[in-house]
């Protein structure tokens, strides 16, 4: 199957020649106070808590920041926290923010804008309402500090440090009295950089501008934790959809990152002295169902969908590279600290068509076209999209592959209407490695019915082992918990593994303090070596 276009190299070489006369250092003195950058998909919302598209992420990044901050070992660390004092048994927490901290607007940050933020944030991300469950209550004590006590232990800073999802991000009061379901149209922020909203529209460049009212810390940056300096100027951020363009923006020096391109376009581009090609942070890729309606509210529809997936064979239709992917059937990451394979009770290894087909028939599939979502503007989720749809149709299924740009898909996936009216039954996504290795911030494996993550699985006994997990002191008793957790998703199904990968981005090389291998990119602490 022929999925991923072959003309990176040559284009690489012709723009590459043009450049010479052109002037491939077009970003020079007049552009160093501007860092641009070519977005992963367009902005559509700017809410953090109303949506958890990754574009949506990278732009709160900017302009909020949390109470803590996870450093590069994985543990919290105080971010607009000064310190945290917690009793012995995890119940209580005494949160104490750093003095002088104001919003862009200049007011005062205090713990009045930090509880309200709190109550927002926690109504509606999955690891919040772990937290919320188990708050009896949450008080201030003055205006840099307030109390948190729980029924039950729980992990505190690792849940406000969330990095994927819906995370904690501290805006004014005035704002985070919205309802969650309703958008901002106030962009007043805590992060190193301010927004202007009334310049933007969507499908349009968007400019950041330096805070001058924020305040980083002084110790030394690691991962999202520590200093975070805005040390440009001015951030620009284009979505430019056609990877041909894109690529020859960076090679002419009108752009210096290029955050999610192509891996063909991106590997074109290996060997250029201005360009750095990284890898960027490991994915786990699987296939987002809708178990509200049918046919995959049936677990035998959803368990043929594992047999119509090679792990090996998709991958290399939608990946390339071998050297960018891998087979994994831990629904926890192979590589992270709870990942266990031989919990995986499913199917693996090749396609059996015959037996996916046999499935479809006992839940009763009735020939109704099953919708698949296709982001056609990300090329490996779209890859993943038209394998999919190929082996259904293999498996004697209808078809209704609905191509958008993902920006589009993320305010389709919220419909819970039947798929032959404007809902959906799948579509390709991916959960950032770090997030998806524990079941606190794993957002698709969470089966809360209503309150899950779009799909809504829906299963008593992995939310039972979540809070297991959640309460748990012992590490060996969280592993075996975890292990426990992961074998039963794999008979119920939350979602379809379909092998892990990791993504390009590629950079100029003149920037220094730049990390392509975070889950959400940002864009602090980041300058030009010749400045």
């Amino acid at each position: 199957m022929k999925i991923r276009a072959n003309s990176s190299k040559s284009l690489a070489k012709g723009v590459m020649l043009s450049s010479l006369f052109a002037g491939i250092f077009f970003a020079s003195t007049a552009m160093a106070d501007t860092l641009r950058v070519i977005a992963d998909a367009d902005l559509k919302t700017i809410d953090p808590i109303v949506t958890t598209s990754g574009t949506t992420l990278v732009h709160a990044y900017l302009i909020y920041d949390k109470l803590f901050e996870f450093d590069k070992d994985g543990a919290a660390r105080p971010q607009l926290a000064d310190k945290v004092d917690s009793s012995a048994d995890k119940k209580s927490y005494t949160i104490t923010l750093r003095k002088g901290l104001k919003f862009s607007d200049g007011g005062p940050i205090t713990t009045d804008d930090v509880i309200q933020s709190l109550k927002r944030w926690a109504s509606r991300d999955q690891t919040g309402q772990l937290l919320a469950a188990r708050l009896k209550e949450m008080t201030k004590v003055d205006d840099l500090t307030f109390r948190i006590e729980l029924s039950q232990p729980f992990d505190v800073p690792a849940a406000l440090a969330g990095i994927t999802g819906n995370p904690a991000f501290i805006m004014p009061k005035r704002i985070a009295t919205l309802p969650p379901t309703d958008q901002l149209t106030d962009t007043t922020g805590s992060g190193p950089y301010e927004f202007d909203i009334s310049s933007w529209k969507p499908g349009q460049t968007r400019i950041y501008t330096k805070n001058p009212n924020y305040i980083p810390r002084t110790d030394p940056p690691s991962f999202f934790a520590g200093k975070k300096e805005a040390t440009f100027d001015k951030i620009e951020m284009a979505y430019v959809p056609d990877a041909n363009t894109a690529m020859a923006e960076m090679l002419t020096g009108q752009q210096d990152i290029w955050a999610a391109p192509p891996l063909d376009n991106a590997l074109a581009l290996r060997g250029n002295p201005d360009l750095v090609v990284a890898k960027g942070f490991l994915n786990q890729g699987l296939v987002v169902i809708n178990h509200v309606v049918p046919p995959f509210d049936n677990n035998k529809a959803r368990e043929a969908l594992t047999y119509l997936i090679d792990q090996t064979e998709i991958s290399r239709a939608t990946v390339g590279d071998q050297e960018f992917w891998q087979t994994c059937y831990a629904y926890l990451t192979c590589k992270g600290t709870y990942g266990d394979e031989s919990a995986y009770k499913g199917h693996r290894g090749a396609a059996d068509l015959d037996k996916a087909k046999e499935l479809l028939k006992e839940a009763g599939y009735d020939g109704k076209p099953i919708v698949i979502l296709d982001p056609t503007d990300w090329s490996e989720a779209h890859a993943r999209a038209l394998y999919l749809g190929q082996q259904l149709r293999k498996a004697g299924a209808q078809v209704d592959l609905q191509a958008m740009d993902w920006s589009t898909l993320t305010s389709r996936r919220t419909s819970k209407a039947p798929a032959s009216e404007g809902g959906w039954n799948l579509f390709p996504n991916i959960m950032e490695g770090q997030p998806a290795s524990s079941p606190l911030t794993h957002l698709m494996l969470a089966s809360n019915c209503d309150k899950a993550w779009f799909g809504w699985p829906c299963d008593k006994q992995i939310e039972d082992l979540r809070a297991a997990f959640i309460s748990a002191a012992d590490q060996n008793e969280k592993k075996k918990i975890a292990s426990e957790l992961q074998a039963r998703a794999s008979v119920y199904l939350p979602f379809i593994m379909t092998g892990e990968n990791t993504g390009a981005v590629v950079y100029r090389a003149e920037l220094e303090g730049f990390n392509p291998e975070t889950a959400e990119m940002y864009f602090w602490n980041i300058r030009r070596k010749s400045k």
